[in-house]
């Protein structure tokens, strides 16, 4: 839905009950009047919604929304905690949970956890803070549950800048994969129905992530690197003073995508859906149980059987992508094409949120400040979806499955 303003002007009056529940644990009267000051800010029209430029549409002095962001001492997570209670059951039931993270573009070097490094806003690195995004989806729409800065090692190891810009004593580095996981531990803590999670190869490639979410009991789908070695039997290990370790004797490992040209044509199942400009796209997609050389169980040894998903189109010289999955069942051909092009949902928080709401707008430097701005940011959103599906009876999904078999309904 595309957000504007005669949207903004029909649904005003339905914000204030909105975020009343999400805003009960803030406490303070000015607090939840600065609150929902704020997220007005970032739903009214307008180019930027930074402080100075929001105040002055909302004809209010800027130090209360400054007092609000970057001084007041609330806890976001309060926030978060309700969106997942009391927003997402209106989207149930969910068929995806997606991690990625996000670029927010930055001129100085003062901002918390501003680093050259590779900004997914432009496609290439570049001065940037990258935060750590989950969102749910029910096949549509996506909505964001949680999401944290990420800092790289040198902001962690630099005291004076750390102290300067507010981050908490007792954070260490965590790679994003770590970040992730730490999120989805909280998801789950607070009862969001599970879905299997989504994401890209930064977490796909990564055992530990894979063994994390296997722990909690949460399905899994994601991108693999083609290089990553598995293999497609069981294989014996003992442990070494460091590690766990292949037996001497056994059949070594192959790539994954070694694998995937191994497939026998009789395995490839065509698949045809309808893509969200209407057009009619076709794949082929295949599956092979696999033993994922970094799936080693760290304490007992054992290695569990994963799935290698192969999505290439029939002609192509090299397949559309390559999936390790942990699924309660067999794969079935509707689910594995779903889920395929489901991690795209994130990209329309990301471009919704930027394009429309200030979600990278924010011109504070501090770590309060940002995770302020952060969670309202997606309280605005989240306000834009609830609106949204208030005005849907029947809900189109964009992949719509042409050819499934009974039962495999997308």
């Amino acid at each position: 839905m595309q957000w504007n303003r005669a949207l903004w002007r029909r649904s005003v009056e339905q914000l204030a009950r909105f975020l009343e529940p999400l805003a009960a644990g803030l406490g303070r009267r000015e607090r939840k009047e600065g609150f929902a000051l704020y997220v007005k800010g970032l739903l009214m029209p307008g180019e930027r919604k930074s402080i100075e430029p929001m105040a002055g549409r909302l004809g209010v002095d800027k130090q209360k929304l400054q007092q609000l962001v970057t001084d007041s001492p609330w806890d976001e997570q309060g926030v978060w905690h309700a969106i997942r209670r009391d927003v997402i059951p209106t989207m149930e039931p969910l068929t995806a949970w997606v991690v990625d993270e996000t670029g927010w573009l930055k001129q100085g070097a003062k901002s918390v956890g501003v680093a050259h490094q590779y900004c997914g806003a432009v496609g290439k690195r570049a001065r940037c803070q990258v935060s750590v995004e989950v969102v749910v989806t029910d096949g549509e729409i996506a909505a964001p549950v949680a999401g944290r800065l990420y800092l790289p090692r040198d902001w962690t190891e630099d005291r004076e800048r750390r102290t300067e810009a507010g981050v908490p004593e007792k954070l260490q580095f965590q790679t994003k994969p770590e970040i992730a996981l730490e999120l989805l531990e909280q998801i789950k803590a607070d009862g969001v129905s599970a879905a299997p999670v989504l994401g890209d190869e930064v977490y796909g490639r990564s055992g530990a992530f894979r063994r994390g979410l296997r722990r909690l009991g949460l399905e899994y789908f994601l991108n693999a690197g083609e290089d990553l070695a598995a293999w497609t039997e069981p294989v014996a290990a003992h442990r070494t003073r460091k590690h766990w370790t292949v037996i001497k004797g056994q059949p070594a490992p192959r790539t994954l995508i070694e694998l995937s040209r191994s497939i026998r044509p009789s395995q490839w199942h065509p698949a045809a859906w309808r893509a969200a400009d209407g057009a009619e796209r076709r794949t082929r997609l295949a599956w092979l149980a696999v033993y994922a050389l970094t799936d080693f169980d760290e304490e007992t040894g054992r290695l569990p059987q994963t799935w290698l998903v192969v999505d290439w189109p029939e002609g192509d010289d090299q397949p559309y992508h390559l999936y390790l999955a942990w699924f309660e069942d067999k794969p079935v051909l509707a689910r594995c094409l779903r889920l395929s092009r489901g991690r795209f949902a994130v990209e329309q928080y990301f471009q919704r949120g930027k394009s429309d709401l200030g979600l990278d707008h924010f011109e504070g430097r501090s770590w309060r400040g940002f995770h302020h701005h952060l969670v309202l940011a997606a309280v605005a959103y989240l306000f834009v979806m609830v609106v949204y599906l208030r005005s849907k009876k029947n809900l189109w999904r964009a992949t719509d499955c042409l050819n499934c078999r009974p039962g495999e309904s997308a």
